[in-house]
């Protein structure tokens, strides 16, 4: 497996320091070049540091995040576009106990370049090349480097073909390709259905998936919306679904949203849709279904209840039925202040369950800085098949209790968590941004504290 490009935390600050000096230069020079023209120029570059600790025990991080667009260059034929992201552990994260190791394994430094296209296109953006690293965006966002070719996709049939070699971060995939072809279209008012075939081959396991979609949109009235969509790998079904959007445009609000999805039984060959497939069989078969209402009671006080309900169809510990409920009370008795309060509850088979409570305020002063702060407060209880003698001691948390039939029950620490945020904007370019965190974990000795801020410059 190949390791992530090491960059040295310097870096981080190097190209920071180097957007800031040539951005406001460059901005000038350009303005006065493009002023008779349609160019437009955007971007960002955000740079963020984050401590954790925890007792004895520390972590540290920086990140850098850039997109940048330039649209209609070249007499409004070209379009660029590059985004990615740059990680520095600034201290070194090793021991297998650490509390904040993880299998993303953030003590590595590395470079990820997530986008880096070319757009060459007509100038009613009828007919479009793409060339470069991308995102498909119509087969499961797989990432490549390649071309995508769109054909009059805005018009009442239209279509897309694509190609390229995937992208992997973690391990080589230079014989690996991806293509395929969509077609798109609005056969009566209100619709737009779109149909796509995509094929990944594997060269390490000289294997391939076929896969199918098809995304359906209906306008169905001024408030309401429905989707529905189907995913079909290898000739079986790998999922499909459908939703339904309200929302209203009267004076009062009320919007909600249902949906159902249904995870059929496959097999994926490739690493691309299952990695761990070959290890761990094939998928087995669920149906999810959810819904969320937000309704305005009085002209301050909105309430938002949600529900999701989880439903195999051959129950076992790794596929489980399971509902959870949530009912959010949403406050707004200020154009500048506002507050909510929420309330969670898990009901998983055989006994597990979870709840939570949280709440938060936050200020906004006109549009030039805000803060907010927050508790919150999980609790959670879930049942663990004993094939040993298990005996209950009083003195040890969380508590351990033996029922008759061989299942014991374990009850999870009390962990309370408070928070503050805080944003400020600078300018109308440049944005600052500070939060904290305290976790009071009843397991630990310690409780543990982040604290994240980020600067961000946009174009």
């Amino acid at each position: 497996m190949e390791r992530p490009i090491k960059k040295s935390p310097c870096v981080t600050l190097f190209i920071a320091g180097l957007f800031l000096v040539l951005w406001p230069a460059a901005a000038e020079e350009q303005a006065k070049a493009e002023k008779e023209s349609k160019v437009e120029y955007s971007g960002s570059l955000r740079t963020t540091y984050d401590y954790r600790g925890l007792g004895s025990y520390a972590d540290q991080d920086a990140q850098v995040f850039w997109h940048l667009r330039g649209r209609d260059l070249a007499d409004e034929r070209v379009d660029i576009y590059t985004s990615g992201r740059l990680h520095s552990d600034l201290d070194g994260t090793s021991a297998s106990y650490d509390p904040f190791g993880s299998i993303s394994d953030d003590s590595q430094s590395d470079i990820r370049l997530l986008q880096l296209y070319i757009d060459l296109h007509d100038r009613k953006r009828e007919k479009a090349l793409r060339i470069g690293r991308q995102y498909v965006d119509v087969a499961d966002y797989i990432q490549m480097d390649g071309l995508q070719g769109q054909l009059f996709e805005k018009q009442k049939l239209g279509g897309r073909v694509f190609l390229g070699q995937p992208v992997s971060d973690y391990t080589s995939v230079s014989g690996d390709i991806f293509f395929g072809a969509s077609l798109v279209g609005r056969p009566w008012k209100g619709n737009r259905t779109r149909a796509t075939y995509a094929r990944y081959e594997d060269d390490d396991e000289s294997a391939e998936d076929d896969h199918y979609f098809l995304d359906m949109h209906q306008h169905v009235a001024e408030d309401l919306r429905t989707r529905a969509y189907l995913s079909v790998m290898n000739g079986d079904v790998r999922m499909g679904g459908a939703d339904l959007f309200y929302i209203s445009h009267t004076d009062k609000v009320f919007d909600a949203v249902l949906g159902i999805r249904r995870w059929g039984e496959y097999a994926a060959d490739t690493r691309a849709y299952s990695p761990l497939v070959q290890v761990l069989a094939d998928q087995e078969p669920y149906t999810t279904a959810h819904g969320r209402c937000t309704a305005q009671v009085l002209p301050w006080f909105y309430l938002s209840p949600g529900v999701m309900v989880r439903r195999p169809d051959d129950s076992d510990f790794t596929n489980r039925r399971f509902e959870r409920h949530d009912l959010n009370f949403i406050f707004e008795p200020m154009d500048d202040l506002s507050a909510s309060v929420a309330l969670e509850y898990w009901d998983v088979e055989e006994g597990d369950r979870f709840w939570g409570l949280s709440g938060d305020i936050r200020y906004r002063h006109r549009k030039l800085w805000e803060v907010s702060a927050g508790a919150a407060f999980l609790d959670y209880t879930y049942l663990q098949l004993s094939d040993t003698s298990v005996f209950t001691d009083d003195d040890v948390f969380p508590p351990v209790i033996t029922p008759l039939d061989g299942n014991r029950v374990e009850r999870s620490p009390f962990a309370f968590t408070y928070f503050l945020k805080a944003k400020w904007n600078i300018s109308k370019n440049m944005i600052l941004r500070l939060s904290g965190e305290l976790e009071d974990d009843s397991t630990e000795e310690h409780v543990g504290y982040r604290v994240r801020t980020s600067f961000e410059v946009r174009l």
